[in-house]
């Protein structure tokens, strides 16, 4: 039940970041000003659509705005959307994601030196923190400056004196969140900075959202942070990546 819900989550969490178009498919998510960011623009398609209708629409579409036709697919076993794009000559990358959920709620062992305050909008300090780091860069600045605003979107920003180090976000709907941005500033990294956020989010969603928390994660390191939080691995998730060249 559990992995259910968090597979209807991740086909839905563009939405955060991305406008969105309803169909009888599906969803379409865009933004036209981020179009290096994929999980910006993408589409799902539910398994008991007509396929042929749904790609011909999605293809039209990101094709009239000039970003790469692309879908998501998030299954246990193998996606019957997925295959069928493939036998329409879609390219494919499929990833086995880990997923955590914090089924014993912990606070992590650590002195706390980090001031941690609530972020209502995204300033250059943010901008440069990204930057300090390839992988995140302009895509992953733009997708927080579309949900900074957005309705149970919560970005946390972690300072030592006076300068801002690491970011993490929280974004729920009903009884389930989602842990993003995890991200520490490249010279500030094996400090402890990524603990104390942690420990802040565990206690916010324990006092003020109560909701089942998640995230994913690859990075060995962060996992044995995420872990001392009582999060626990659950069965992979397979994403699929499709995209028309």
């Amino acid at each position: 039940m559990l992995i259910e819900k968090i597979i209807k989550f991740e086909n839905n969490f563009a939405e955060v970041q991305s406008k969105v178009i309803e169909k009888p498919f599906g969803k379409i998510f865009y933004d036209k000003s981020n179009p290096l960011s994929y999980d910006s623009n993408h589409a799902f398609i539910n398994d008991d659509s007509d396929y042929e209708f749904a790609i011909k629409e999605i293809v039209n579409f990101y094709q009239s705005i000039d970003i790469t036709p692309q879908v998501y697919t998030f299954s246990r076993n193998k996606s019957k959307v997925g295959q069928y794009l493939e036998s329409k000559g879609f390219k494919k990358s499929l990833d086995e994601i880990c997923f955590f959920v914090q089924k014993n709620k912990k606070i992590i062992d650590i002195p706390q030196t980090l001031h941690v305050k609530r972020l209502n909008h995204i300033d250059e300090t943010i901008n440069e923190l990204l930057c300090s780091d390839k992988e995140q860069g302009e895509w992953g600045y733009k997708s927080l400056l579309k949900s900074i605003d957005k309705e149970n979107f919560y970005l946390f920003g972690g300072y030592v004196d006076g300068e801002l180090v690491c970011i993490a976000s929280l974004y729920h709907k009903n009884d389930i969140s989602r842990v993003n941005d995890v991200f520490t500033k490249k010279d500030k990294r094996g400090k402890g900075y990524g603990s104390q956020l942690i420990n802040f989010i565990t206690d916010f969603n324990d006092k003020t959202l109560k909701t089942v928390s998640y995230l994913y994660a690859h990075n060995p390191n962060a996992i044995k942070v995420y872990k001392k939080a009582g999060y626990e691995e659950i069965n992979a998730i397979v994403r699929g990546c499709y995209w028309l060249e």
